[in-house]
């Protein structure tokens, strides 16, 4: 037994220095990027969100409820990138360099279908899809003009989202970061040209968000293609190019079996994300606003927390490529550190400064104040919310897909969904029941992965000893 461990762990950082420096050297070199990528995605997100936010309450809800839908389907395309990672992080683990290049390519060749079909859909039948929201005529217009625009993205998305998980799998997270502050010029400079049309510009308002948006898109997988398929790219073509092309079903069918469950898990949240929109809608038209820009000031301080799960998924699935379960726990124990200490401080930015994140989103004093209160609820479950992600990123790659979808769903069709119908519907409680049993469903969910995490590990002790 030692020396089959011996050779498990040859080569691993951890053990050429003899100390856990190194790990976190290496988590640092790879988590950064993703940090910074994700904040410049949320920066433009914001700026974006406070530019519509200047303009009326029904085009903010608009926005709202066509983000709901794309959300979730952007859950499915991203869900499936996750599986491509961690097969991607493997084979690197493990020095199969054409199986990566592979397992990119199948991945994009039978997503883009699958976007343009949705988006056709949603162009022609979005109207049925919104009225499930609401019965308001202005937001129906507002969101049926948003829609039939961003549908024209769903390929760039698709797209984005297989650039980054191929060079995240690699280890390389600095190149997403650089495509990211490309996305995130693009999507900032037309948005303002386009929403408020300035000097003899057009003015189009919530339209102008939605070309933005798509021009941003386009111009981030055109860049990423480029630099894959560049010379010297990861994807560049080789002899073998042709048959990279040809659909393989053994291959995709590994792909989706570790991807759907990670877009399910996701889709679970934006499924009940709909439902709640729609609970939150009964309460008026400006709940329904505040908790919009609400989750806009959150995810600043969400965003560090998703690079870290992100990290766990993609060091784990390296590791167990590399047949290194030592260098795996390491990981794992080094993301948990390095992110509760971000944990408790994003938290008592929320606590302490609601009312200046919201703010930041809106100059409507009634929606600052309904906004304010929820983002200093979602203050005091940073830490649950954010360690559960990297909970349940090591635990997606150590073999086991559907856990986390598993846990998303008690979490949120046990806890957050029925509770918040009960309130809202039977018990007619305020707006402020609906924010607490929101942090009720992450708390559930993190002692949840919690006791997984442990169950899984220990089966996984038991079967090293037996090897």
């Amino acid at each position: 037994m030692n020396n089959n461990r011996e050779g498990r762990s040859r080569g691993s950082p951890a053990e050429k220095d003899g100390n856990e420096k190194t790990v976190r050297k290496e988590i640092y070199r790879l988590i950064i990027p993703m940090i910074l990528e994700n904040l410049l995605q949320v920066s433009a997100g914001l700026i974006s969100t406070a530019m519509i936010g200047r303009l009326m309450a029904s085009d903010i809800s608009a926005q709202g409820i066509c983000v709901r839908i794309t959300d979730t389907l952007w859950c499915f395309y991203k869900g499936v990138a996750i599986g491509a990672t961690v097969l991607i992080a493997r084979s690197f683990g493990a020095g199969k360099r054409d199986k990566c290049r592979r397992v990119a390519e199948q991945t994009l060749l039978t997503e883009i279908p699958i976007a343009l079909l949705l988006g056709v859909a949603l162009f022609f039948v979005g109207m049925p899809v919104f009225r499930f929201f609401t019965e308001d005529a202005g937001i129906l217009v507002k969101a049926g003009e948003y829609m039939r625009i961003i549908v024209f993205g769903f390929p760039f998305v698709v797209i984005m989202s297989v650039v980054t998980a191929t060079f995240q799998g690699h280890g390389n997270t600095r190149t997403p970061m650089y495509i990211a502050v490309a996305v995130n010029i693009i999507n900032i400079i037309f948005g303002y040209l386009l929403i408020f049309g300035p000097g003899l510009l057009p003015e189009f308002g919530i339209r102008g968000a939605a070309m933005a948006l798509v021009s941003s898109q386009a111009g981030g997988a055109c860049i990423g293609l480029y630099l894959l398929y560049r010379k010297g790219g990861l994807l560049r073509n080789t002899e073998e190019q042709k048959h990279h092309l040809r659909p393989d079903g053994r291959l995709i069918k590994e792909i989706y079996r570790t991807g759907v469950p990670a877009a399910l898990e996701s889709m679970f949240w934006q499924f009940s994300a709909i439902i709640l929109s729609k609970v939150i809608l009964a309460y008026g038209e400006n709940s329904f606003a505040a908790y919009q820009l609400g989750i806009q000031a959150e995810t600043v301080t969400e965003m560090p927390a998703i690079g870290f799960s992100t990290a766990s998924t993609t060091l784990a699935a390296r590791a167990l490529g590399q047949k290194d379960y030592e260098l795996k726990e390491t990981y794992f124990n080094q993301l948990i550190r390095i992110a509760l200490r971000i944990s408790i401080c994003t938290s008592l930015l929320l606590i302490v400064l609601p009312k200046a994140f919201m703010g930041l989103m809106t100059n409507n004093p009634k929606l600052q104040a309904i906004g304010a209160v929820y983002v200093f609820i979602m203050g005091f479950v940073q830490i649950p919310q954010n360690l559960s992600r990297i909970y349940n990123g090591t635990i997606r790659a150590s073999g086991y897909p559907g856990v986390p979808m598993y846990i998303a769903g008690f979490g949120i069709w046990i806890v957050r969904i029925p509770l918040s119908i009960i309130a809202a519907y039977v018990l007619k409680w305020s707006i402020l029941s609906i924010w607490l049993i929101i942090a009720l469903d992450q708390i559930s969910r993190f002692l949840l992965s919690v006791a997984v995490y442990h169950h899984t590990k220990k089966k996984a002790g038991l079967r090293e000893r037996m090897m």
